[in-house]
């Protein structure tokens, strides 16, 4: 399985890590459940086709369920009517050097950053904190400061009534990414099949 990509093949116009002060002309949405995310030009670019890429650690622990999320991330985007590319034909061509963003015929491209993951109250509480980067960048103009929705969150997740229910540890931290990609993505839009088709 791959966890991440390469450091030669991340693409500094595409993967950089952009802190959330460098996004200033993404707007959060009134409806938010999660501070920090906005929306961009994701009407005017209206992309289908998504590259959702491996998701990146950046908070310095080990064995996390990046590959868990990653498929969390992609399915959700199908239930908001996008149309994510397959995850094996993305690997089979994202890890060659000559790879630029749009080259798969995709509109748009889904980078995840876990920059923290607090799971000192797990065995205990059954609680953890996520917190993560996330941009949903224009296949076109992937510059995070110009993303069609993205940006920093923080999200405490308590599973503690769950556990009870939930036979191993292993799917136990499986539902808590579920939720917290689901809270995530709770504020993109759908996309809305009645306006411009995708650049």
């Amino acid at each position: 399985m791959l966890h991440r990509l390469p450091t030669r093949v991340l693409l500094a116009s595409l993967v950089a890590f952009v802190p959330l002060s460098s996004c200033a002309s993404i707007k959060p949405p009134r409806e938010a459940s999660v501070e920090g995310l906005g929306v961009g030009r994701l009407k005017q670019v209206n992309p289908l086709d998504v590259v959702v890429l491996p998701v990146e650690n950046h908070s310095g622990r080990t064995g996390l369920p990046l590959d868990t999320m990653r498929r969390e991330f992609q399915e959700g985007l199908v239930k908001l009517r996008y149309s994510p590319l397959a995850l094996d034909y993305v690997d089979r061509q994202v890890v060659e050097a000559t790879y630029n963003p749009g080259d798969l015929r995709e509109q748009a491209v889904l980078q995840v950053y876990v920059t923290g993951w607090d799971d000192r109250l797990w065995s205990t509480h059954t609680r953890l904190i996520i917190d993560a980067e996330v941009f949903l960048l224009d296949a076109r103009n992937p510059e995070a400061g110009q993303a069609l929705w993205g940006g920093k969150v923080s999200r405490r997740l308590d599973l503690g009534r769950e556990r009870a229910a939930i036979a191993t540890d292993e799917r136990l931290l499986a539902r808590a990414v579920e939720d917290f990609v689901q809270d995530v993505l709770s504020t993109l839009p759908a996309r809305n099949p009645q306006l411009s088709p995708p650049r």
